[in-house]
């Protein structure tokens, strides 16, 4: 029987992924104190998620028998690739992490929930599927680990590497359909989901609207809680004058 979306097989994965997530990042959090720990934990995960990469791209290469598959040619597949180099040749907060964290994140996220490619091939354990939901599925807990152990931070002031990483993007994409001849690239001429209006030019303004408000309750929140610091800290400052002047 072919898997399907929701079904038992994509269900089952989702749970056992987000249990094994959850669970990882407690031990993250509890016992990975130092930043060389921390830099270890979090270049070994980009490892695996470039590996799962390549084994996805290798096996559209093969199963297309298409050499210009190799090539990712989605936001998902690029992304998860430039996640995984940044992370693994780059140092904290650099500037290819300020574009690809947020398409990334996004993209593992929608992806997991509905992965349109499951019902493509014939078995749930068939090497697209298999390495199609691992590569998003690391994707996002890359994500998420990043911003728990700081080794990313957001920033409002970096939004032009978003514009310049999607302009690589679609620099990519129309080398693919134009040179390389693939048929689509980075849902440009094509919907992300057959049926529906949702080319790139459609889902950029989407995708700017969340990028905008993520930042916005970023922004708030961080400077919430530096000011609940601020005053703790001048707090504890008044409490000792107190107890000195009446030493």
């Amino acid at each position: 029987m072919e898997p399907k979306i929701f079904g038992w097989e994509h269900l089952t994965f989702l749970a056992v992924f987000v249990a094994v997530m959850v669970v990882a990042l407690i031990l993250v959090k509890k016992f990975a104190k130092t930043v060389k720990t921390q830099n270890i934990i979090v270049k070994c995960v980009a490892l695996i998620l470039f590996i799962t990469v390549v084994w996805n791209r290798i096996s559209l290469a093969v199963l297309k028998n298409n050499p210009a598959m190799l090539i990712p040619n989605t936001f998902c597949g690029m992304s998860n690739l430039v996640l995984s180099l940044a992370v693994l040749f780059g140092g904290r907060n650099n500037n290819v992490l300020h574009f690809v964290f947020y398409f990334a994140i996004v993209g593992g996220f929608v992806t997991l929930i509905y992965p349109d490619f499951l019902e493509n091939y014939p078995t749930f354990f068939h090497t697209a599927t298999t390495s199609g939901l691992l590569h998003h599925a690391f994707s996002l807990f890359l994500c998420v680990l990043l911003e728990l152990v700081g080794y990313f931070s957001p920033n409002y002031k970096k939004w032009p590497n978003l514009v310049i990483g999607f302009m690589a993007y679609m620099t990519v994409g129309a080398f693919l359909i134009f040179v390389l001849d693939v048929n689509s690239a980075f849902y440009m001429n094509r919907p992300c989901i057959s049926g529906t209006p949702l080319t790139v030019w459609v889902l950029i303004p989407i995708f700017a609207g969340v990028y905008a408000l993520y930042m916005t309750c970023h922004e708030l929140i961080r400077r919430h809680l530096k000011n609940r610091k601020k005053n703790k800290e001048v707090d504890f400052e008044t409490l000792m004058k107190i107890v000195k002047e009446n030493i």
